[in-house]
């Protein structure tokens, strides 16, 4: 596939560079956000919280592996974007999510990631899932290659009065050193550097261990929509609004500042059983919270496959009902209706299992987002 942090010259024929007022239909804070960036301002964030689809799981032919990051609807939406004519970068990590599971580990699913000696994906998660780890001593690092020339980087790292100083280095060079040793939270450091074609590598410096949830790379001088890939396989909503640390998923909200959250997570409660009303509530905990720095787009699931043991289509379709209630209870855009998206029922062509759409099916997603996204 090819790389995605790259602008078009020139917008395709309906694209937005030549719309003097970029105007998405109900999505007003991301609107503003994107002229705002046209002018030359900062950078639109569009932020994807999901599950295992939206991570990207059956996007390759190992379902996982190889590279299916490259395959997640988020990554093709930023490729859709660009193609368009809105200048447009998935270079960002948000969180292991569950991919740690693929055959490999985490770099097999997405090989822009290293995770050297002392460095691993550990269970306690942040945004977007799991946590990546850097032990007290280690000599190695996690580092993340951009897909063309950066000089910044925004890293995402855990606080924590008994975790540990870590170093960020591009080409070799310590450019900025970052304290975690303070009150629990998720921060975010912005680091810049001279310009290079990466990869930007965190260290392991002094103290306890340190943790990353990853970051965004990025141009100054180049300014691009960003869309962030939180995808967090094996997640239901409740695993979003947990509050006992205020790193989790929850608590990191804010630092992602999203413009735009898109949220879809039906599957894994539809298939677990959740309760509709347990489901509201939550659905509802989880827009409040992203709605505070910008729009939300709720979306629902493509149909599992009852005869393969998932839920009954009275049980999804219970769940995607109470999607679209929590929608109009909140204000928000109607919902896109994953449903209705592949036809109804589980679409077999489109899929990779009973729960999980194909790179076809990915690329379907993908394409409807930007069609709400875009003007």
């Amino acid at each position: 596939m090819p790389g995605l942090g790259v602008g078009a010259a020139s917008a395709a024929p309906g694209g937005v560079l030549g719309r003097t007022r970029f105007a998405a239909p109900d999505l007003p804070a991301w609107s503003a956000a994107v002229r705002t960036m046209q002018a030359g301002g900062r950078e639109a964030r569009l932020l994807c919280i999901g599950d295992s689809v939206m991570q990207g799981f059956g996007g390759a032919a190992g379902g996982w592996t190889p590279n299916a990051r490259a395959g997640a609807w988020p990554e093709r939406l930023a490729m859709l974007m660009a193609g368009r004519g809105l200048p447009t970068s998935a270079a960002s990590v948000a969180g292991a999510g569950g991919a740690d599971g693929a055959s490999g580990g985490y770099p097999a699913y997405d090989p822009r990631v290293t995770l050297g000696a002392g460095w691993s994906v550990n269970a306690l998660a942040g945004l977007g899932g799991k946590l990546f780890s850097g032990a007290a001593g280690s000599t190695g690092g996690w580092s993340f290659q951009p897909d063309g020339p950066v000089d910044r980087f925004d890293l995402w790292a855990v606080t924590n009065t008994a975790l540990g100083v870590l170093t960020v280095e591009t080409d070799g060079a310590v450019r900025a050193t970052v304290n975690t040793t303070k009150a629990a939270a998720m921060e975010a450091t912005t680091v810049a550097f001279p310009e290079t074609g990466g990869p930007v590598t965190v260290r392991w410096a002094s103290g306890g261990a340190v943790f990353v949830a990853g970051g965004t790379a990025w141009r100054s001088e180049v300014k691009r929509a960003r869309v962030i890939n939180a995808g967090w396989g094996g997640s239901k909503v409740s695993d979003w609004i947990t509050t006992d640390q205020p790193y989790r998923a929850y608590g990191s909200l804010p630092v992602a500042a999203p413009d735009l959250t898109v949220i879809a997570l039906t599957i894994n409660d539809w298939n677990a059983g959740t309760a509709v009303a347990t489901y509201k509530a939550q659905l509802g905990t989880l827009v409040d919270r992203a709605a505070t720095t910008g729009d939300v787009l709720l979306m629902t699931g493509c149909p599992s496959d009852p005869t393969q043991g998932k839920a009954s289509y009275a049980t999804q379709g219970a769940i995607r009902d109470a999607v679209f209630e929590v929608a109009a209870a909140k204000g928000l855009a109607t919902p896109i209706d994953g449903a209705a998206l592949f036809g109804g029922a589980f679409a077999g062509g489109l899929m990779f299992d009973a729960a999980h759409p194909n790179a076809t099916g990915q690329a379907r997603i993908a394409e409807a987002v930007r069609a709400r996204t875009m003007i």
